[in-house]
C-alpha cells in the first residue's frame, strides 16, 4: 500500500502565505491558508481515508478537525522530514508514499489517481509546478535519499531532484506541469480557472478589494 501523506503547517498569523500580503493581513492570508487546507485535505480524505496528515504541530487545535489520522513532520530540512515520514510509513506496512501539501486545493483526482498509479511500475513520481518545485512527489521503497542535499524552496528543486534519481538509478514519471497558490496572482489564476471555493475563503477574497470570487 502507498500511504498518501498531507504535509500541512498550522494556520498561524505571519507563518503561512506570506506572500500574499500586504494584499491580505497576516490574519486573513492564514485564514486564507486554512480554507485551502481544509478543501484539499477533504478531498484527499474521499480519496484516499487512509492517508495521513503531516503537522507541523500536531497539537494545534486546527488538525483536530479532520477524520484522518495526524502524525508529527518532526525537525529538520523539507527533506530530513519527508524521508522520516517515509521510514515511518515503511515501517508501519507501507510500500511507499505520496507526498503532497496543500498550496494546490484545485488538484484534480485525476492527477492524484495518476500519481498512484504510476507507482506501481515506478519508483518515482513527480508532479512539478510551474515555480520550479512540486506539488506531488510519490515514492516507492525506502529510497529517502531521494531528498538529500536538495535546495529546498528554490527553482532548482525539480531539477535537483531529477539529477538525484539519475544518481540513484531509480526509474521515474513526471506528471504535466501544474501550479499552486502563493501569491494574489495566483489566487486570481485560482478564480479564473474555476475552482470552487468554499464560502469561507470567497468572504476572505472579496475584502482583499482586487480578488473578488464571482
Amino acid at each position: 500500500m502507498i500511504r498518501p501523506i498531507v504535509l500541512c503547517k498550522a494556520p498561524r498569523p505571519g507563518a503561512v502565505k506570506t506572500r500574499l500580503q500586504p494584499c491580505f493581513s497576516p490574519e486573513q492570508a492564514a485564514n486564507i491558508h486554512a480554507a485551502m487546507a481544509r478543501t484539499f485535505i477533504a478531498n484527499i480524505a474521499r480519496l484516499f481515508p487512509f492517508a495521513w496528515i503531516a503537522a507541523d504541530d500536531a497539537s494545534d487545535p486546527f488538525f483536530s478537525g479532520f477524520d484522518l489520522s495526524v502524525v508529527s513532520q518532526g525537525e529538520g530540512d523539507l527533506g530530513e522530514r519527508m524521508a522520516r515520514l517515509l521510514n515511518l510509513a515503511i515501517s508501519q506496512g507501507a510500500t511507499g508514499v505520496l507526498f503532497t501539501g496543500t498550496d494546490s486545493p484545485h488538484m484534480s483526482d485525476a492527477r492524484l489517481l495518476a500519481a498512484m498509479r504510476s507507482l506501481v511500475c515506478n519508483d518515482v513520481v513527480i508532479g512539478a509546478v510551474e515555480d520550479g518545485g512540486y506539488d506531488l512527489i510519490g515514492i516507492r521503497g525506502a529510497h529517502e535519499g531521494v531528498f538529500a542535499d536538495i535546495p529546498w524552496s528554490t527553482a532548482e528543486v525539480v531539477d535537483a531532484t531529477l539529477c538525484r534519481l539519475h544518481e540513484l538509478g531509480l526509474r521515474y514519471r513526471l506528471l504535466s506541469t501544474g501550479f499552486d497558490v502563493d501569491t494574489p496572482n495566483d489566487l486570481t489564476r485560482l478564480l479564473r480557472a474555476g475552482f470552487r471555493l468554499p464560502s469561507s475563503l470567497r468572504d476572505i477574497l472579496k475584502s482583499g478589494g482586487n480578488f473578488l470570487a464571482e
